[in-house]
């Protein structure tokens, strides 16, 4: 997992990952992981209702993206998707 980069679910599972904000949804990035366990986890309204997401030292929470709206297998064994609030 890279040290600069990390997403905590609200369970406490923790993946190498960013995040982009929207004004209507997040956009995620995932590496590590296949694609059908990444839409386990972020299908799953419990993890996902509150991400905590660690870059270069600064933190920044998620609150509420409750519903996975997409999710893709990107080049490089990236996993890329989308949640929004319902």
């Amino acid at each position: 997992m890279q040290m600069d980069r990390k997403l905590t679910l609200n369970d406490g599972t923790e993946l190498d990952g960013e995040v982009v904000e929207t004004e209507s949804r997040i956009f995620f990035y995932v590496w590590g992981l296949t694609m059908a366990s990444v839409f386990e986890l972020m299908n799953d309204p419990e993890k996902t209702e509150r991400i905590k997401w660690v870059r270069y030292g600064e933190t920044f929470y998620y609150n509420g993206y409750n519903h996975l709206a997409s999710v893709s297998e990107e080049t490089g064994g990236m996993i890329a998707g989308s949640l929004r609030k319902v």
